[in-house]
């Protein structure tokens, strides 16, 4: 059996042997020495007299209680936000105006209980007979009498006068 291989796959597999040898080797050495000679090159002071010197020309821990009393990273530490204005008071709207529909009644007709009027609308759109309940033009008749009609419409109302005042 011949094994066949690629010339760059050669030399990859050639170049991971080489890499894994030379750790090999770095790992051997490190193992056969005793290592003294890196403990060697370290030159350790601690200073003591330094810092007890120091310690006697601080400020005592008192003159830091305004930051002690709120610390840097809490929520204390934020600037003082006025709290927003209180939104305006909710005030009804007023009551819309009664504004003339330009509508009259043209007649009345009152008979065994039931009572119509005939509405007609001053623009010269034509005019209809309607009962109590019935609607003209949106406006709902709530009430015929023998001298006018009572109309309603969105929570206002008006009166129609048969024979309206001069």
């Amino acid at each position: 059996m011949r094994w066949r291989i690629a010339p760059l796959r050669a030399a990859g597999l050639l170049i991971v042997l080489c890499v894994n040898a030379g750790l090999l080797a770095n790992v051997a050495t490190q193992l056969a020495s005793d290592g003294s000679a890196v403990a060697d090159k370290i030159d350790w002071n601690v200073n003591l007299t330094g810092s007890v010197v120091n310690a006697t020309n601080r400020r005592p821990v008192e003159s830091y209680g305004q930051i002690l009393a709120r610390p840097v990273l809490f929520k204390s530490r934020e600037p003082f936000v006025p709290p927003p204005p209180a939104p305006p008071a909710v005030t009804a709207p007023p009551p819309p105006v009664a504004v003339d529909p330009g509508l009259a009644v043209g007649g009345v007709m009152i008979k065994n209980g039931l009572s119509k009027a005939y509405l007609f609308s001053k623009a010269g759109s034509g005019g209809a007979w309607a009962g109590e309940g019935e609607t003209f033009q949106g406006w709902k008749v709530k009430s015929v009498n023998r001298m006018g009609v009572k109309l309603e419409q969105a929570g206002r109302s008006i009166e129609l006068s048969l024979y309206p005042p001069d």
